[in-house]
């Protein structure tokens, strides 16, 4: 099996940032268009872009392992290369700032599933440029969370 591995740096707290990738109203303001499922081991998620003309696209997955503020693995159900996996590790390298490390595996080793493996490494990469745009110009992004 293969994998991506990506690590980035950022100048927000690392609570900050565990909650940008952990609360599912504010990931519709960087990741998806419509998420789905509250992060919870066993429990279900979707993501749901709406691509325009070429219709929605949703993936969708169950929350494997949960380390508040140190990682989250989430597992995906219906991925054309099998049982994929995203591992996400939050590091604190200061009071301002922190690092995330993206893995994105479980791909099989055959050449077919290249395209497969290099687009996922794109996606994440460019994901991460979307959440640092949304970081730095939503300094207070608790007005999203709905208030229980």
């Amino acid at each position: 099996m293969r994998e991506t591995r990506s690590t980035f740096e950022f100048n927000e707290p690392m609570e900050r940032l565990w909650s940008a990738i952990t609360v599912y109203e504010v990931l519709i303001h960087w990741l998806a268009d419509e998420v789905r499922g509250r992060p919870k081991e066993g429990a279900e998620f979707s993501w749901t872009w709406k691509l325009g003309l070429e219709g929605d696209f949703t993936t969708k997955g169950i929350y494997k392992k949960i380390v508040p503020g140190k990682e989250l693995i989430m597992e995906w159900k219906d991925h054309p290369a099998g049982d994929i996996f995203l591992q996400l590790l939050f590091d604190s390298v200061s009071e301002n700032q922190s690092k995330l490390t993206i893995v994105n595996g479980g791909y099989p080793s055959s050449d077919a599933f290249n395209v497969w493996l290099d687009g996922a490494k794109e996606a994440w990469d460019d994901q991460v440029k979307k959440l640092v745009t949304f970081l730095a110009g939503n300094p207070d992004f608790t007005k999203f969370i709905k208030k229980t």
